[in-house]
């Protein structure tokens, strides 16, 4: 285990800081100890939220005609991703016949893949939105960015969800449009 402190020359124990202080540097989050009281708790962050512990995935049914019932909680190192997490979620409720025809979930667990996964595998639907686009041109609002541009020929059921067009497709522009780049005033 990484901790907090490091030995100089001379053997002494020596706080560690970080590299941008000259220091040793931190150790990483997936290694570093963060209570005295259980040494598998770990920190992590998602956005402006911070903490010390644990992260604890809860799904649960939605139906509107009946109660809300927790189907299933797994519970991991902080620092693992919730992307990680989804498909022993979607083992375990499967093996319990509780998986869900829809599963509705947030960006953190979404990826093509897991779409795929989830029809190929559980013939589960899983709705959520997909991460947001990081590229420099989405966060500056200028240019061509990858939201710009929408492949008709998969839109109308010409090729089947999770395959890519033929070189020959991508060629041909007339297969892709482009809504062109976003301006402050578009409201899109």
């Amino acid at each position: 285990m990484v901790q907090n402190y490091r030995r100089d020359a001379a053997g002494q124990l020596r706080w560690r800081t970080a590299e941008k202080e000259g220091g040793a540097g931190l150790p990483p989050s997936s290694r570093a100890i963060v209570s005295p009281y259980d040494t598998s708790a770990r920190y992590a962050r998602h956005g402006h939220i911070s903490w010390k512990g644990f992260a604890a995935h809860l799904t649960e049914t939605c139906a509107p005609d009946g109660p809300n019932v927790i189907t299933d909680v797994a519970t991991t190192a902080a620092t693992t991703h919730d992307s990680q997490v989804l498909p022993g979620i979607h083992t375990r409720l499967a093996r319990r016949g509780l998986l869900p025809a829809e599963h509705l979930v947030d960006a953190g667990y979404t990826s093509l893949s897991h779409l795929e996964q989830a029809a190929r595998e559980h013939q589960a639907t899983l709705s959520g939105p997909l991460k947001s686009n990081p590229t420099r041109q989405h966060r500056r609002d200028e240019g061509f960015a990858r939201d710009d541009f929408h492949r008709l020929r998969q839109a109308a059921g010409h090729l089947p969800p999770g395959r890519d067009p033929s070189p020959e497709v991508l060629a041909n522009p007339g297969h892709l449009t482009s809504t062109g780049p976003r301006s402050p005033t578009d409201s899109s």
